[in-house]
This record gives C-alpha cells, structure tokens and sequence, in this order.
C-alpha cells in the first residue's frame, strides 16, 4: 500500500524546488524509452505531464495526441498566451517531429477563484490521491504546497501512474500548479499499452493503463479500416471517455470512424469533434505499389523502435499487406502508423504478430 506523508513544515516549504522539478523525472537506474525512437504513446505521455506541470496552461481543456511523432493539440484555452505556452511546453518534449496546435482561443467568463490554505489544500490533494485505487501500488506524498503550487514526491510504480497521479492533484479545487519529483519507469511495459481478454470494469478501475488501453485499441482497429485515411484522425481518453479530433474526408468516414470507436470495450462516451475536409479537386498523383513499398520498407528500415521486429510488406492496388512479427504491441501499433500515413496507401491488412524477443535478443 502507498502513503501519504505530510508535516507542517513541508507545507511551508520555498517554492525553490519547483523550479528544478521536472514532469516524470527518471531514477539514474533505469533506461529512457528517449534513448531509443520514442513511441507515440510516450510522447503523449511526456506532453500531457508537461502541459500540467506548466506554468499558465489550463491542461484539464487540452487534448493531446501523437501520431508518427506529429503532436496534436486539441480544445480550448482562455488566451494567445495560454495557447503558445502550452505548444512552448509540447515542443519541449523529445522525441516529438512537429506540433499541430489546433487549441480555440475561448475567452473564459471570470469566476470567483477559489481560495483555500495551503494546508488544507495539501489535505485535499493527498485525500485525493488515496481515494484513487489505480494508484494502489505507488507510493506518492505531498512534499510541500505554497500558494496554491502542489509539488509531489515518491515513487510510481508505473510510466501510466505517475501521469496519473499528476492529472488527479490537477482537478483538485484550489490547485494553480503541479510540479513533480516523482520517481517513476521512463518507458511504458506492454501491459500498459494493451490488455489481452474481456474487458473488466473493476480491473480497469485499478488500472492507471486503463486509458492507454482503449485509445491502443481505438487506434488499431481504426489502422485496420480501409474506409478512410486515418492519418489525420486523433484520438485521446480519459477515465474511458473517448475524444476525436483531427479530420475525414467526408460525413460518411465520419460517421464510420464514430461507429468503430463505439465497439471497443471500455468506452463510455464518445465526443466527436472531427472536422470533414473534403480532398482537393486537383488529380491525385498515382503512386505505383512498387514505390509504396519502396517507401514502406524504408520507413519501417529507419524506425529504430522497430528494430526487433520482422516485417514483410506486400502492396497489391495500393493495399499493404503486413506480416511477420513485432516485439510488442506498442511496436505492432507504431508499425501500423508508419505503414498507413505512406503516401498511396489507400488500405492496410493487418497480419502482425507479437512475439516478445526471446532471451539473448535485445529488449526495449
């Protein structure tokens, strides 16, 4: 079981150390998923902790995805300087390629602001913390609160708890801030990213992953789907409420990508916020299949994620063929993304299998 520590002292602490904490900092024993290709889901990981733990960014409004290390940022902030600051905090984040900031400028009408002492804030969030079961295996505490800045420490058992922990003390009534020094993995295990067998609600409940798990799902079966390009769809979940952002080609995809979503298990809600953006007139440049798999078998080649793996590509009629086997699910996913955003794939047939590298081979 975690715990909670708090002292009278702490409470008070400087607001120093904030300064020099830094969203999912990394314990020197443990390798960053960093050092290799980053996948998408730990980008998304690293941007979300990065917006909460921002100065001037209200995090809760923003939806993040990434897809082939573009960043997408959706929602609605209050000001330009909330929407540049929190694409500033995006840009930080390694490993991402570009930053699509999409965020609406939504002026906020004012409210009472909340004020509550800092020690009874520390109470609230430390309350808050030990109320979420998914955070049952980690051990964070409040290690001071100043002015309405909450800066937590310990340790999270898991990449997924500690972006879990971070977005719970976000939402607490009377919190300006989050920083962390937080001890936590650096690199997601795959259980994290998919969980095999029926959906179970009380699992999911205690799982900080459960989130990760459907937007995984979401996004492999969307891959599979031969209905639309789906390079431009994003997709984010929280507590199981399932955000799409980005664009389709037409009402018909819309509703065809709104559909798919609706099967996976877990999903609660669905907020369709997809835009219809009709292709361009001009004629499309035909893209021969032996150029679509040259080009395929090069940008699988260059993804060092995907280094494990063994991947034969077919392209027949501008349909790619995938086979072979991927080290883990976080690999079969990257591998479906980087074959379908090629230029002429018009559909994708899925036949991966993850097979975790057998001893003596590298692991990630």
């Amino acid at each position: 079981m975690r715990s909670f520590l708090l002292s009278a002292a702490a409470v008070f602490l400087l607001i120093a150390p904030l300064a020099r904490a830094q969203a999912l900092d990394l314990p020197s024993d443990e390798s960053s998923e960093s050092d290799e290709s980053p996948s998408d889901a730990w980008i998304t990981t690293k941007v979300k902790a990065a917006l909460i733990t921002a100065e001037d960014v209200p995090a809760t409004r923003v939806h993040v995805d990434t897809v082939d290390g573009l960043v997408t940022l959706h929602g609605s902030v209050g000001t330009a300087s909330e929407k540049a600051n929190a694409e500033a905090a995006a840009r930080g984040v390694q490993g991402m390629r570009e930053v699509r900031n999409l965020l609406q400028v939504v002026p906020a009408k004012a409210k009472a602001a909340i004020e509550v002492s800092d020690e009874a804030l520390a109470k609230a969030v430390s309350d808050t913390l030990t109320a979420d079961a998914a955070l049952a295996d980690s051990r964070i505490a409040v290690l001071s609160v100043n002015k309405g800045v909450v800066l937590l420490t310990g340790s999270a058992k898991t990449l997924s708890d500690h972006l879990r922990a971070l977005e719970d003390v976000s939402q607490v009534d009377g919190v300006k801030r989050v920083a962390s020094q937080i001890k936590s993995p650096d690199s997601f295990v795959d259980s994290e990213l998919w969980h095999d067998g029926k959906y179970d609600l009380d699992l999911s409940q205690r799982s900080a992953a459960s989130d990760l798990w459907i937007t995984t799902a979401v996004k492999l079966r969307l891959l599979s789907a031969n209905y639309t390009p789906v390079y431009g769809i994003n997709v984010d979940t929280r507590r199981g409420n399932v955000t799409l952002f980005g664009v389709v080609d037409s009402k018909l995809a819309k509703e065809a990508v709104v559909a798919e979503t609706r099967k996976v298990e877990g999903v609660r809600e669905i907020v369709d916020a997809l835009q219809i953006v009709p292709p361009e007139k001009e004629a499309a440049v035909a893209e021969t299949d032996e150029a679509i798999l040259a080009a395929i078998s090069k940008r699988i080649g260059a993804n060092r994620q995907l280094s494990d793996a063994h991947i034969v590509s077919e392209v027949k009629n501008g349909i790619a063929r995938l086979s072979g086997d991927v080290a883990s699910q976080g690999d079969h996913l990257t591998a479906l993304t980087v074959t379908r955003a090629t230029q002429g794939v018009r559909g994708l047939v899925d036949e991966l299998k993850v097979e975790p590298p057998k001893r003596g081979r590298n692991q990630k």
